[in-house]
């Protein structure tokens, strides 16, 4: 009875409020957010003598730019402006986890969250990826919809922005790994697994034992990525089912691949996506 029950909720029309939407996708982008300066706090020698983000080379990628601009950039990257920083974010990121704070203060902690994120990008140059990128994007749109929050059509919007970001995301990763045989091949697989950055040892040799599991997750990473737009089909009938399966594929690359943010990144569009796959009927929903 449960797993009809679960197999009928996985292929239903969503129906997720907007103001739930905005909430949900703010709150699970804050945690990235969140994640992100508590691990650079906690990785500081990164940003000594000789290590990977030390400012006094770092800044040579920069020195084109005008004085006045290498000034600010100098300024943010001091040690102690560095750890101000995100120390603050880190505070403005729970702050958004606390439910039922006012619009304004939730507007000023998504604006100061993006604002800052484009700030400190290069200071922390080597070692930024795909999830900061993101979850830049949803903050800087959030505060966008809190600041017009009266106004709904400025809200769907937004989501409309966050969900067709999301949906791109996807497809075009899925249709240009479609275009290289070694995807298609399933050797993709094991040779991201003998790597020293993403790799797993386990996981190698288990697929290197039975080549047809790599074939087969190799080609079920095709078939999700390709067809993640299948969310707004049937007004957003498979939406839950296809969220259910790249969600679970985020959650397999943290423990395998060590993308730990991705998960919370790509999780704070899913939100967006429900709510612009149902057909943006439901504005209920609350702050």
């Amino acid at each position: 009875m449960k797993i009809s029950s679960a197999a009928r909720s996985l292929f239903s029309s969503p129906a997720i409020g907007r103001n739930q939407a905005l909430t949900a996708a703010e709150q699970i982008s804050a945690t990235t957010h969140l994640m992100s300066s508590l691990e650079l706090l906690a990785t500081d020698r990164d940003r000594r003598e000789g290590g990977l983000n030390n400012w006094a080379v770092a800044r040579g990628n920069f020195a084109t730019g005008s004085p006045r601009v290498r000034r600010i950039l100098d300024a943010v990257a001091h040690r102690r402006s560095t750890h101000v920083i995100h120390v603050t974010r880190a505070i403005a990121a729970a702050s958004l986890l606390v439910p039922g704070t006012h619009r304004r203060h939730r507007a000023a902690a998504n604006g100061f969250l993006a604002l800052t994120s484009v700030a400190t990008h290069p200071r922390h140059h080597y070692g930024s990826d795909g999830s900061d990128q993101l979850s830049f994007l949803v903050q800087l749109v959030a505060t966008v919809a809190r600041l017009g929050e009266r106004q709904p059509r400025i809200v769907d919007a937004c989501l409309w922005y966050v969900a067709l970001q999301s949906t791109l995301s996807y497809a075009v990763s899925g249709w240009v790994k479609v275009t290289s045989p070694v995807w298609r091949s399933g050797a993709a697989l094991p040779g991201i697994m003998r790597t020293e950055t993403y790799g797993d040892e386990k996981v190698y040799r288990v697929i290197q034992r039975h080549p047809r599991i790599s074939t087969a997750v190799g080609h079920l990473v095709l078939a999700m990525e390709c067809g993640f737009p299948a969310v707004f089909l049937a007004q957003g009938k498979y939406a839950p089912a296809v969220l259910t399966v790249s969600g679970a594929f985020h959650l397999a690359n943290a423990r395998v691949m060590g993308l730990g943010r991705f998960v919370w990144a790509f999780l704070a569009t899913y939100p967006a996506v429900l709510y612009t796959a149902g057909g943006g009927a439901h504005s209920g929903g609350g702050r």
